[in-house]
């Protein structure tokens, strides 16, 4: 069976059409490629933030520092500053209000240095009331774009 020279035409113009959405998806998939990060340290801190214990699991019944430390690649190179949002979420804690806290979600102004931001998240219990077992999650965002989700067990 012969092909049509008109539809042969028709084919190498599909085809090359094809080619060029191809390309096209794979730059624009690129382009929205997730931000390379990297979490630096992550556990029980001291009172002056000093890396006590590399941990995920928090002890529950006293005062404790917890969280982690980060470096994410925004480039944002104009700055020495970029807003990005934390968010905790954790067990329902009580809260005088009678309304329980279950976390919540600030901007916050991180370092930049060569397009990367530097900065850490984390949670200071000062008794038992203030930590629940259970799932603690942080999550620092850009925008739509979650960088960096740290989990920690408290038990």
């Amino acid at each position: 069976m012969s092909i049509p020279v008109g539809t042969a035409k028709h084919a190498g113009w599909f085809g090359t059409f094809a080619m060029l959405m191809g390309a096209t998806l794979l730059v624009a998939a690129t382009a929205f490629a997730k931000t390379p990060v990297k979490i630096t340290e992550y556990g029980i801190y001291s009172q002056d933030h000093k890396l006590l214990k590399k941990t995920t699991t928090i002890p529950n019944g006293a005062e404790v520092r917890f969280g982690f430390c980060f470096e994410a690649f925004i480039d944002f190179r104009d700055a020495d500053s970029y807003m990005l949002v934390e968010a905790l979420q954790h067990p329902p804690v009580g809260s005088k209000d009678s309304v329980p806290d279950v976390g919540y979600s600030v901007p916050r102004m991180f370092k930049v240095r060569d397009g990367t931001a530097y900065g850490c998240a984390g949670y200071h219990a000062r008794n038992a009331d203030d930590l629940r077992p259970g799932a603690w999650k942080f999550t620092i965002s850009d925008g739509p774009e979650d960088l960096v989700v740290k989990e920690f067990t408290v038990k």
